[in-house]
């Protein structure tokens, strides 16, 4: 009896650990979260984050945050898109970004590659050794802006979060499962 009342206590602990990370991620990265109509002023760039490609072509999710990167240009806001992504599962995510990207009318000059974005972690990274000074939009969906806004204050960026929720995305309960996974490790590591 007292060893499963000692797993019991120890099991409500680490959640309530668990818990309280997440909710600390939520806190701190919400005052830096905006929607387009709430900007003001400029910014250097915009930094797009992969999430996938289907046949060739952005992701649902990804062309949301595309679109949102190509608002936030013909409006004024950046002067540049970062796109971020992966090259190592079988196709390049980068690529796949650059071409909407074109194909919607922004000039090659304005878009600026980052082949080596293979985890959120590495985007923000690889945007901090090579931009640090710059203040920058980062375009996800929200639920990824709170992980990646703590991530960008680790390293000091001046970041604010736009969000590019555009509809209800099919299997976002198993998404948003795995994002608070992710939080966790990304504040131990």
């Amino acid at each position: 009896m007292k060893i499963l009342k000692g797993t019991i206590i120890i099991l409500v602990v680490i959640i309530f650990l668990l818990t309280s990370i997440n909710f600390y991620m939520v806190i701190k990265a919400s005052k830096s979260i905006k929607d387009i109509s709430n900007l003001s002023g400029t910014y250097d760039m915009a930094l797009v984050l992969g999430c996938g490609i289907k046949n060739g072509e952005p992701s649902l999710m990804l062309k949301d945050r595309l679109d949102k990167a190509i608002d936030l240009y013909n409006k004024g806001y950046v002067q540049n898109i970062v796109v971020s992504g992966t090259h190592k599962l079988g196709y390049s995510e980068v690529d796949v970004m650059e071409k909407y990207l074109r194909n919607k009318g922004i000039a090659k000059e304005v878009i600026i590659r980052d082949d080596n974005g293979d985890s959120t972690k590495d985007s923000i990274k690889n945007f901090y050794h090579n931009y640090k000074k710059k203040k920058v939009l980062i375009v996800t969906q929200k639920y990824h802006l709170y992980r990646t806004l703590y991530i960008a204050s680790n390293y000091e960026l001046k970041a604010t979060g736009v969000y590019a929720d555009e509809i209800q995305y099919r299997g976002q309960i198993f998404r948003e499962i795995r994002e608070i996974m992710a939080r966790i490790k990304d504040f131990f590591i």
